[in-house]
């Protein structure tokens, strides 16, 4: 008997040649952890298991300069060295927010695969309010704020 289950006929590969974005991590002892080194992946749970220590994290394009930084310590997201200042408000627990979104679309035989990435920060406001910035970006490098 044929086993025609979507999840046998949908593929999925999470390698290096597959992501556009790869992800640095900075710490406050200014030890690094590159998402792939040495030819082999360090897993984001790495990154997660050092939460408190983390004081950047960054998203850059492997084939160009791009490159999105998430500073911990202020609070805010640089895209190439461009730095909101408009929004210096006092925020408290800073918080990463990082995931990768893989989309995949089947029309017939065709299989259509995207991956966003989605990087930002939550934070809690003077008053307690929890607070979301979330970028959503695009393989190509574009990028739309979400909330």
């Amino acid at each position: 008997m044929k086993d025609n289950s979507i999840s046998k006929q949908i593929e999925i590969k999470n390698s290096i040649d597959n992501l556009s974005f790869l992800w640095l991590a900075c710490f406050k002892n200014e030890d690094l952890i590159f998402q792939y080194q040495d030819g082999k992946e360090n897993r984001f749970q790495l990154v997660k298991d050092c939460f408190e220590e983390l004081k950047y994290f960054i998203l850059y394009h492997k084939e160009n300069s791009l490159y999105f930084l998430v500073d911990l310590q202020k609070g805010n997201i640089s895209f190439m060295n461009y730095e909101d200042k408009d929004s210096e408000e006092k925020k408290n627990n800073i918080r990463l927010i990082y995931f990768r979104r893989n989309r995949i679309e089947i029309s017939g035989d065709k299989q259509n695969h995207t991956v966003t990435y989605h990087l930002g920060y939550q934070y809690s406001d003077l008053q307690g309010n929890n607070r979301k910035v979330i970028l959503e970006i695009y393989q190509n490098g574009s990028w739309i704020i979400n909330n």
